[in-house]
């Protein structure tokens, strides 16, 4: 599989559910000691093998997938837990406070330096630390060492290159990013699709990326080969939602460089998020849709009225 530390576990408890057994579960595929390596998260497995052990358990990859997404709290660590009912109570005193003190411990782990980096994100914290600089350097620096990015470095690498400028990263290297998902972006079964979901997030974070530190060309000829390969994946999940996220990068780098063709794909993106807020009684598709309005206008200067 793609990722490791991140299915052995959910695997385990489903099989334990089902009342398999490790024998029967491995069968011939696999030793038994290598699926028990597996369920302990310490090694991981092509996908073809791990669908044969899924048949195994009388199972296919849609089962898995939808019993994943109900049992993903597993991999959420304490501080994690602890964190997210601060941000339940709106205490982003006591989230900064409690952050500061994780990363001034010796044995702080990656997965507690990128859980720290993205709450640091949602409270949209705009003060200095030196302790928050050097996690986000430390983060940085493994996720650029690592050949292959699993769950948890992509997230992490979209929160570092939300909050980048192009002092943080080139363009080649969001380039050679954007390169990456185009090449794991792509529909094998339901379970390969679970990780596109992941894929297109850092790519829609690597194109706005471009366009907010005015690589327009760049921007504008990666937006169109992203819509092409969007076009391409029938079964990919959300991907009206990516499609108008990427439209609405590129209605921002035509208008950026003053391109009159830009007030069509605006008047686009507006017309479908204005249908959501008014359609879907809930105030973050309102509050995204005059965002978008705002920021259009703000490099708006072909002359043409945005209406929608």
């Amino acid at each position: 599989m793609n990722e490791k530390n991140i299915h052995g576990r959910i695997f385990k408890k489903l099989r334990e559910e089902r009342g398999y057994k490790l024998k029967e579960v491995a069968g011939d595929v696999i030793s038994t000691r290598t699926l028990t390596r597996f369920e302990n998260d310490e090694t991981s497995l092509p996908i073809a093998t791990f669908e044969k052990l899924l048949k195994n358990c009388d199972l296919v990859s849609l089962d898995y997938l939808a019993y994943y997404v109900d049992n993903t709290e597993l991999e959420i660590t304490e501080f994690a837990k602890r964190m997210q009912g601060y941000i339940e109570s709106g205490s982003s005193e006591e989230i900064v406070n409690e952050c500061m003190k994780e990363l001034k411990k010796s044995d702080i782990k990656f997965a507690e330096r990128l859980d720290i980096l993205n709450f640091m994100q949602l409270i949209e914290w705009n003060g200095r630390s030196e302790l928050f600089e050097e996690n986000k350097r430390i983060i940085k620096e493994k996720i650029e060492l690592t050949s292959k990015l699993g769950w948890s470095e992509i997230h992490g690498l979209i929160n570092l290159i939300n909050s980048a400028s192009s002092d943080d990263y080139s363009d080649e290297y969001i380039d050679r990013v954007i390169e990456d998902c185009f090449q794991n972006i792509r529909f094998e079964n339901y379970l390969s699709n679970l990780f596109n979901v992941a894929y297109c997030n850092l790519l829609i974070s690597s194109l706005s990326f471009l366009s907010r530190n005015g690589y327009y060309e760049l921007a504008e000829t990666r937006c169109k080969q992203t819509l092409n390969i969007f076009n391409e994946q029938s079964f990919l999940i959300d991907k009206l939602k990516y499609y108008i996220d990427v439209i609405e990068i590129l209605a921002m780098v035509y208008l950026c460089q003053n391109k009159k063709e830009g007030i069509e794909l605006v008047n686009k993106v507006l017309k479908y998020r204005n249908t959501l807020a008014e359609n879907i009684n809930n105030p973050l598709y309102k509050h995204k849709r005059d965002i978008s309005y705002k920021e259009f206008c703000k490099v708006n200067k072909t002359g043409i009225d945005i209406e929608f």
